[in-house]
């Protein structure tokens, strides 16, 4: 085996897993927001449902957060009057239950299908029980490695109160798949969430956010790529890729061209720019624990789930990305593994 093509199925697994998640999770947290919350503050009223009384610091630890994040979070679900602060003996330690109104959110936002469609429901039947379980596997030896084996306790308490998923409707066989998929889904975004908070502190010695190198790869994999082709990709809303854009801009990475259609452009990345993705491949990506992680996995297992989140993707209506996987490793090779 060439290092190239491991190095190839490590960047199609990564990519593949990360666009299934950001598939579901946009998708998701459209259907949320109707009840009138945002999906990150219905995890906190889920993670606070599965261990009352946690503490701030240990629900940023379960979510994956950071805990500037998610004291703006409990500011703004205490001022809802959805939870409240409990009373400690350590006056600078807060723990945190939820009110009547909090879980009436979480119950109004439990999923079934007969509400509207969320793509957790596509992907019942598109796997089988043993390929789940090979999914599942894979990822749960993952976030072993990355030393987060306490998010295992919270997938397991989800799915023993039926906390997202209203399954009176389903046969047994299908509430089994239902609560595998959900496991899944958790994994998925544990995995993808500790990547990016890994590569994030690398990212200030090049002065650029993850997001904004997010965005880099994406113009440079589709030359030319207008604002608003780049927002269906990235999953970021019009303004988000607006706000990108300007700074990539600014910091002479991207060329801008004004596009036929209104208020759009045409994205070509710069020379400078081209440098910035080289430089932190070879320098942070290319030696990101996600290889090191990876390393007990055999080859033929990576490359059969490279199948399987293709399948997914697929599933999810994520045409664009095994082109992406593609054009941006051809990138790679190109100017980064050259001898």
């Amino acid at each position: 085996m060439e290092q190239n093509e491991y190095l190839f199925k490590i960047h199609s697994l990564y990519n593949q897993a990360r666009y299934a998640f950001l598939k579901i999770e946009s998708n998701y947290a459209r259907t949320v927001e109707t009840s009138g919350i945002t999906l990150p503050q219905l995890r906190i009223l889920w993670i606070i449902k599965v261990f009352p009384g946690i503490s701030l610091s240990n629900v940023a630890r379960i979510g994956c957060w950071s805990s500037p994040t998610v004291s703006n979070m409990i500011k703004i679900l205490i001022n809802k009057e959805l939870i409240f602060k409990e009373e400690t003996i350590n006056k600078k330690v807060y723990k945190f239950q939820l009110t009547e109104m909090g879980n009436w959110f979480i119950n109004i936002n439990k999923q079934n299908k007969k509400k509207k469609k969320i793509y957790l429901f596509e992907l019942i039947g598109l796997f089988s029980h043993k390929e789940l379980d090979f999914i599942i596997n894979i990822f749960t030896q993952i976030i072993i490695r990355e030393k987060k084996e306490f998010i295992f306790e919270y997938i397991k308490r989800i799915n023993e109160i039926n906390l997202k998923i209203d399954i009176r409707d389903y046969d047994t066989n299908t509430v089994s798949i239902i609560k595998k998929t959900i496991i899944l889904y958790n994994l998925l975004r544990t995995f993808i969430l500790t990547i990016k908070s890994n590569h994030s502190a690398p990212l200030k010695e090049f002065n650029i956010t993850h997001a904004q190198l997010r965005a880099l790869w994406i113009i440079a994999a589709f030359p030319g790529i207008t604002s608003s082709e780049l927002s269906e990709i990235s999953f970021w809303s019009p303004s988000t890729v607006h706000v990108i854009v300007k700074n990539l801009n600014s910091k002479y990475y991207i060329y801008k061209e004004k596009a036929l259609i209104k208020n759009a452009h045409y994205l070509t990345i710069s020379e400078i720019g081209e440098r910035l993705i080289m430089r932190d491949y070879i320098k942070n990506q290319k030696t990101m624990r996600i290889f090191e992680e990876l390393k007990e996995i055999s080859f033929n297992d990576v490359v059969k789930l490279n199948c399987l989140l293709i399948r997914m993707n697929n599933r999810l209506g994520n045409y664009k990305t095994e082109e992406y996987v593609n054009k941006s490793f051809a990138i790679i090779e190109e100017k980064a593994l050259v001898n």
